[in-house]
């Protein structure tokens, strides 16, 4: 049975907020266990997902006073990373488990948004209350594209997955990685600016990165997989927004997909994107597009 374990690095160091932590990270292995392994009734379920929720939203106002008990200077941003779970995120979890009738795949998309929420909000917001992670990031300069891809890539991504990555330089459509999968995660600024991201890594790479996170054995790509990976990119972006001294909140997702072969190859074809960048991770290796596909909106000219 796969179990989703708590792993010791994910601890902040405050006792209260560890603790909720934990209990979080139990209560979604118990969902997964009495309806995803086990096929248990739905009760079981919609009593699972209820508690997670109240437990969740407690632990969201205990985490914000104690922010606030230490005069966090994040304390407005990071609420409003609490906020967007709070009344977006959850709610639209909760409205597609019951028009599902709460089917496996509905609960699978639960567990991984979750989970992968969980996961990055801890080892990128979390840590950073602390000290531990985005304040020792320096803020990237556009100008200088280590610093791009350092504050954007190579940081977070460590900190996440605890172990070193390393930027070998350019990829382009001709190198192949074996058994790619290709994701695409597109996200839009408040003014109209749209980012193409698209993560080109082998399925073996995927599952073993997801594994690292969840401390879960994955035999093959499933929803949780998909979601969680949804939810941590997220939080790289949100992160990589802060770092370029922008509101975390400045671009939200628009949506995500996994592309085939083709379509990603057309996608280069047509335009190569900004930034094309290839990462060692022990002997394996993944790539990184990003690319704008719009530009922010110009203001309106004064009628004179």
């Amino acid at each position: 049975m796969q179990q989703i374990q708590w792993q010791d690095r994910f601890n902040i160091g405050v006792e209260i907020v560890d603790h909720a932590h934990r209990n979080l990270f139990a209560i979604v292995q118990k969902i997964m266990e009495l309806y995803v392994e086990r096929h248990e009734n739905k009760f079981a379920c919609v009593e699972g997902i209820k508690y997670f929720k109240a437990y969740a939203l407690k632990h969201f106002a205990e985490e914000e006073a104690y922010m606030k008990e230490i005069g966090y200077p994040g304390y407005r941003a990071h609420k409003r990373l609490h906020d967007r779970m709070r009344w977006e995120t959850l709610p639209a979890l909760e409205r597609a488990l019951y028009a599902s009738d709460f089917s496996t795949e509905a609960v699978q998309r639960f567990i991984g948004v979750c989970t992968g929420w969980l996961t990055g909000h801890i080892m990128i917001e979390d840590r950073a209350i602390t000290g531990r992670a985005a304040s020792e990031t320096p803020p990237a300069d556009p100008g200088d594209e280590s610093s791009v891809i350092r504050a954007l890539i190579l940081a977070p991504l460590e900190e996440m997955f605890g172990c070193g990555i390393r930027f070998v330089g350019r990829f382009t459509a001709e190198e192949s990685i074996g058994d790619a999968r290709y994701y695409e995660l597109v996200c839009a600024s408040r003014d109209g600016e749209r980012l193409r991201f698209v993560l080109v890594i082998g399925e073996p790479l995927l599952l073993r990165a997801a594994g690292l996170v969840f401390g879960v054995d994955f035999y093959a790509r499933n929803e949780i997989v998909r979601f969680a990976v949804q939810e941590i990119a997220q939080n790289l972006i949100q992160r990589a927004a802060a770092a370029f001294g922008l509101d975390s909140g400045t671009y939200q997702l628009e949506g995500d997909r996994f592309l085939e072969e083709e379509e990603y190859r057309r996608l280069f074809a047509e335009r190569p994107p900004r930034y094309s960048l290839l990462f060692h991770v022990n002997h394996d290796c993944f790539a990184l597009c990003i690319d704008r596909l719009s530009e922010p909106a110009s203001p309106k000219a004064e009628d004179t």
